[in-house]
C-alpha cells in the first residue's frame, strides 16, 4: 500500500480496491515493516505485526571507547580479586602499550569520569607516570579492544616532582599517602640537612592527583 493509500484509509476508515470497498477496521489488517537504509540497522517486528523495533547499530568512537574502558575496567577487578584484595582496598592502576599505540590511554580520557566513580576518584594511568618505588601487587598482559597491553595494581604510593633530587628524593618511598594531609609541609633532616616540602607542590598524594596538577596528560 503506498504512504497516501494508507493515510487516506485511516482519515476515512475504509479502502477502495478494484471497485470494492473494504471496512478498515474489520476487514483489513494491517502489518508494520522496516525498510532499512544501509547496513547497519537491525530490525524485529513483533509476531501479528503491530510493533517494528528498529536499531541503528553504528558504533561510532565514543560507543567504542566506552566499551574499551569496561574491558579495562573488567581487567583491572580480575587482578583484584586474584590478589584476594576486599572491596575497601584501594589500589592505583597503570597500564602500559607498545610505543606509539595510544588505543587503550585514548579511551580512558574520553572516560574519565566513570573510572573516577568506579576508582574513588583514581585514574588508570599510563606505566610511565606510576612512582618508581610503587609496589606492585598484580600484573597481567592482557587483551583489550584487540591491543594487548600490560595492566598494573600497585599499593598506593606518594608521587613526587621530578625537581626534587636526591637526597630529599629518598623520603618517599618511606611515607604513605595516608601520613600526609593535602596542602601539608613535610619537613624532615638527612645527614644533618633540613628539608620541607610541600604536598601539591613538591609531590603529590596520588599518581592521579600529580598527572592532574602538572598536566603530565593532557586529557586531565
Amino acid at each position: 500500500m503506498l504512504r497516501k493509500d494508507a493515510v487516506k484509509c485511516l482519515e476515512e476508515g475504509k479502502l477502495e480496491v478494484a471497485g470494492v470497498t473494504l471496512d478498515a477496521k474489520t476487514e483489513l489488517e494491517s502489518k508494520l515493516s522496516f525498510s532499512k537504509e544501509g547496513e547497519n540497522w537491525e530490525a524485529m517486528a513483533s509476531q501479528d505485526g503491530s510493533l517494528v523495533v528498529a536499531l541503528d547499530c553504528t558504533q561510532d568512537e565514543a560507543i567504542l571507547s566506552a566499551g574499551k574502558s569496561r574491558e579495562l575496567f573488567s581487567q583491572i577487578q580480575q587482578l583484584r580479586k586474584s590478589a584476594g584484595l576486599e572491596l575497601h582496598d584501594v589500589v592505583e592502576a597503570f597500564f602500559g602499550e607498545e610505543e606509539g599505540v595510544t588505543i587503550v590511554e585514548d579511551a580512558v580520557a574520553q572516560n574519565v569520569s566513570m573510572f573516577e566513580a568506579k576508582f574513588k576518584g583514581l585514574i588508570p594511568l599510563p606505566k610511565r607516570l606510576a612512582p618508581e618505588w610503587a609496589v606492585v601487587i598484580k600484573s597481567d598482559m592482557v587483551d583489550v579492544g584487540g591491543s594487548n597491553i600490560e595492566v598494573l595494581i600497585c599499593r598506593p604510593a606518594i608521587a613526587a616532582s621530578d625537581a626534587v633530587k636526591n637526597p630529599a628524593r629518598l623520603i618517599f618511598p618511606t611515607l604513605e599517602p595516608a601520613d600526609v594531609k593535602e596542602g601539608q609541609d613535610f619537613t624532615f633532616a638527612i645527614d644533618g640537612t633540613s628539608y620541607t616540602l610541600t604536598e601539591g607542590k613538591d609531590f603529590w598524594l596520588s599518581a592521579t592527583s600529580m598527572a592532574r596538577t602538572t598536566k603530565a596528560v593532557s586529557w586531565l
